[in-house]
């Protein structure tokens, strides 16, 4: 019995031992899942210009919300934040190899996660094991901010702020109306001026385009200042020479206002006696300077008929019937045809062969008819042979 009371003894302690220790191994199971002992991770590197004063280690790391990774550690160097991070390995592949990072935390005075965010240009490749990522944005956060006050207050000395204090109080004591009359009237101009912001706002855009246009043109109008400059110096180290060309203008225009001072009656009617003349000279002009052009060109090609290369004229000569002679009054030309000069179709050119147009008008009672047979003229013959008559 004594015995196997013993046994039963050790069997029990044994059994509760295993026991424990499965509750032991059933606890720390657990706890390390949670924990993310048995977790696949894979390293990454933020580095930010800083990790703010509530980044931890074991802080969150999210994509769209959803948890990815933690942060492992937190180092300095060269005066950034280098965030090691561990991304959990069978979440890599999701994250695309362009992300970005924030540093932020969801409240004023919670703690700070790791957010990655993907461009706007959208996702490209996927992220890899020992990446480095730039982080774009870091919250400030309101310790932060009270730490900068603090440091901006004890820069601060209390008798000159003070001083600073009392001296804008003093300004505005008894100044209220004063004050207040002026926000009206700044009330009343800003009222009158808000239906014309649209003209003042084109106006600014103009007033732009012309400064534009200016800046383009500086290099431009400074060269003009550096000539006027050195001109201007140039002028004053001649000025015996300005002097004297000066007086020999001034003795000049005196001697031509002694010649031509007596004389001006007659010099404005000559002037306006030629103004009918310089008009039908200004009219004709084109066919003026046509009629120039074409001699010249024509004294080029008429040159070697009148013998410039051989000394010898060259003609081409034939008869042709005579006309019939003159009778008065009936052959009196009528000057009744009008055209502006011209020097089209080929005038100004003799070798083109563009025929000129005709210009047919009314200038005789009697149009001319060219004669189709012929005609003895009796009078020339007898004229040619036995000589003139006899006058009276």
């Amino acid at each position: 019995m004594i015995r196997r009371e013993e046994r039963s003894t050790a069997v029990r302690r044994t059994a509760a031992v295993i026991m424990v220790g499965a509750l032991t191994l059933v606890v720390a199971g657990a706890a390390g899942q949670f924990l993310g002992w048995f977790k696949s991770t894979v390293p990454v590197t933020v580095v930010a210009p800083r990790a703010g004063l509530v980044m931890n280690p074991d802080a969150k790391v999210k994509l769209r919300g959803v948890e990815v990774g933690r942060v492992r550690s937190i180092t300095a160097k060269d005066g950034h934040a280098v965030l090691d991070l561990a991304i959990a390995g069978d979440k890599l592949h999701d994250i695309p190899g362009n992300v970005r990072a924030d540093i932020k935390s969801n409240t004023i005075f919670g703690a700070k996660a790791v957010t990655l965010v993907v461009p706007d240009d959208g996702a490209s490749g996927v992220l890899k094991a020992g990446a480095t990522i730039g982080a774009d944005h870091v919250t400030v956060e309101l310790n932060t901010v009270y730490q900068r006050l603090v440091d901006v207050l004890a820069q601060l000395q209390p008798d000159k702020l003070n001083a600073a204090i009392g001296a804008i109080s003093t300004a505005f004591d008894d100044n209220g109306d004063a004050i207040g009359r002026g926000i009206d009237s700044l009330s009343k101009v800003l009222g009158k001026t808000n239906p014309h912001l649209d003209e003042l706002t084109s106006l600014l855009r103009e007033t732009a385009t012309t400064m534009n246009l200016y800046a383009g043109a500086m290099p431009n109008m400074m060269r003009t200042v550096d000539n006027a400059v050195f001109l201007g110096n140039t002028l004053l180290d001649n000025r015996t020479n300005l002097d004297a060309l000066l007086v020999s203008a001034t003795g000049m225009a005196n001697t031509g206002q002694s010649i031509i001072g007596p004389q001006k009656a007659k010099i404005i009617a000559m002037l306006n006696d030629s103004n009918p003349s310089m008009a039908l000279l200004g009219y004709n002009a084109p066919g003026i300077a046509c009629f120039i052009r074409t001699a010249a060109v024509g004294l080029e090609m008429g040159a070697p008929i009148f013998g410039l290369n051989d000394g010898l004229l060259k003609l081409n000569a034939g008869l042709l019937p005579g006309k019939d002679q003159y009778e008065y009054p009936e052959d009196l030309p009528w000057v009744r045809g009008a055209a502006p000069p011209t020097c089209e179709n080929g005038l100004s050119n003799p070798r083109t062969k563009t025929k000129a147009n005709f210009l047919v008008i009314d200038n005789a009672p009697r149009p001319y008819q060219p004669r189709t047979q012929p005609k003895l003229n009796t009078t020339k013959v007898f004229q040619l042979l036995f000589g003139a008559p006899p006058r009276g």
